[in-house]
């Protein structure tokens, strides 16, 4: 329990001098949570690139929104969003959890890139970049997953900017068939393509990649297409089969 409090009182700690160092309006914005869900050996620990937010342009309620709180744990967030209606946890429900949402209950979800939210990636880079280098430094260090304090049966990561940078950071050659997929991410690796309509147009259709499998500290890692881009009927099926299965090893090794 303690490196979930020391880590959530140094995430307090950095946003409070960050938000001394960006401009008055265009602070960093935190939810109050780093990781929701089944911190401890998770079945499945979920990986985002960083919380969104759509009503960015109030500044006044992301400031007061802003939750400089002590570590408390909370069910996964997926949970509360689908019950909400929000479609991309609906989608993780339907695609990686066979329909069942109380499978998310011994699942955990974090993100990669940073735990402050922003309406999209490049937003929280330009902002951190703002940040003298060594705060830019500490931000990195501080977004480093600690596989033994977590310890996850399986690791998803939604997107491939996701998976790429998960697998440019974590891996290491003897771990992803070799140097180069290693550090290259899922173009160099084994993936599974189906055709789908670019732009929704049947005759602009492309070979795109929705899976992948790779190994970090010996745990399986899963990149998928994100779940909130177009998936083919196909797409869906497959990866509905490929989580089947994953959770078939899941149950397995608890016995």
């Amino acid at each position: 329990m303690a490196y979930w409090i020391d880590k959530q009182q140094h995430i307090n700690d950095f946003i409070s001098r960050a938000n001394q160092i960006l401009p008055e309006d265009n602070p960093l914005f935190f939810s109050g949570s780093f990781m929701s869900g089944q911190t401890k050996r998770p079945d499945i620990l979920f990986i985002g690139i960083n919380p969104g937010h759509r009503q960015w342009r109030n500044i006044a309620a992301r400031k007061a929104d802003t939750q400089l709180v002590a570590y408390k744990a909370s069910p996964c967030q997926y949970i509360e969003d689908a019950k909400g209606g929000n479609r991309f946890a609906k989608r993780v429900i339907d695609i990686a959890c066979d329909g069942d949402s109380d499978r998310l209950t011994h699942c955990a979800e974090t993100s990669l890139l940073s735990y402050f939210a922003s309406p999209t990636e490049s937003v929280i880079k330009a902002q951190l970049k703002q940040l003298p280098k060594p705060m830019q430094e500490e931000h990195r260090q501080l977004m480093e997953l600690d596989f033994v304090a977590i310890n996850p049966k399986h690791i998803v990561c939604i997107g491939w900017r996701t998976f790429d940078e998960f697998i440019k950071r974590y891996s290491t050659p003897d771990k992803i068939n070799g140097y180069q997929a290693g550090r290259m991410g899922h173009a160099h690796l084994v993936t599974k393509q189906a055709p789908i309509a670019i732009n929704g147009k049947d005759k602009d259709v492309k070979m795109m990649d929705y899976y992948a499998r790779a190994e970090v500290e010996s745990i399986p890692v899963h990149g998928v297409r994100h779940f909130s881009t177009p998936l083919s009927q196909a797409m869906l099926e497959d990866m509905r089969g490929i989580f089947q299965k994953i959770w078939h090893d899941i149950a397995a090794d608890r016995y």
